[in-house]
């Protein structure tokens, strides 16, 4: 199959995502926090390790790196759309479903996913380590206690923000339309990928706005309040859908 042509689109159309996310969500709301519930709790068990370990930095570029292994576990929601818009009600079931009926290049593009986070974490272990040492020298009280005080802390979120951003916006490039393209509509993984990079410089100031937006809103639900995390992610998904239904019509 060839790759399929992408279509620029106006900056305002990401309301309109929001929107169609939003409704989306509310239709098979249960099944949608459950599945999301599940990231959820490894999120809760890795955040409650560094902070055990005082380690509360870390925090930060673990969020951030859920980006990087996020568009591994959207085949899920993608599917449970799909259904959904078919005429069906989707089930929880649905949303595994996703992941059986994912084609092998699927399965490669979640590994190189999971490669790139190692790297990101191992990337901001370094850098975290020349800041602070191999002593674990922050608590998770004194963490909270300099917040917004500046400090090394903010020193070192900036400069790791500043060295992931490369790596962030590359698998950006490469996964956010490969992975619809690959399950929905069963191409090569060269040419899925291809075409994403395509459709993402192509409409480039739209999908910068569009990651930021993902970014703030599953890396903050994560470190601000988890709970709410079961809702933004579900939403954000389905609203990624629509970006794809719109961009590859």
């Amino acid at each position: 199959m060839e790759a399929p042509v992408s279509r620029k689109l106006a900056l305002s159309r990401i309301n309109h995502w929001l929107g169609d996310g939003w409704q989306m969500f509310r239709r098979i709301q249960t099944a949608s926090m459950v599945y999301a519930g599940m990231f959820a709790l490894i999120g809760v068990f890795l955040l409650a390790g560094v902070v055990a370990l005082d380690l509360a930095p870390m925090a930060f570029p673990l969020a951030g790196g859920f980006m990087l292994v996020g568009p591994a576990i959207l085949v899920g929601f993608f599917n449970a759309a799909k259904i959904q818009a078919s005429g069906r009600n989707a089930r929880l079931a649905d949303f595994f479903a996703g992941f059986r009926q994912s084609p092998p290049a699927q399965w490669v593009l979640a590994v190189v996913c999971m490669f790139l986070f190692l790297i990101w974490l191992t990337d901001a272990a370094i850098v975290y380590s020349l800041y602070f040492g191999t002593v674990p020298v922050l608590s998770a009280l004194e963490f909270f206690s300099v917040f917004g005080k500046g400090g090394r802390w903010l020193s070192f979120l900036l400069f790791s923000s500043v060295t992931g951003a490369l790596l962030a916006f590359m698998i950006f490039a490469i996964s956010a339309f490969s992975v619809p393209l690959i399950h929905d509509r069963r191409i090569e993984l060269a040419k899925a990928v291809s075409a994403s990079v395509r459709a993402v410089f192509r409409n480039f100031g739209l999908m910068i706005a569009w990651g930021v937006i993902l970014t703030v809103g599953v890396a903050g639900s994560i470190l601000l309040l988890m709970p709410l995390f079961v809702v933004a992610l579900p939403v954000l998904a389905f609203a990624s859908e629509r970006a794809y239904r719109e961009i590859f019509a």
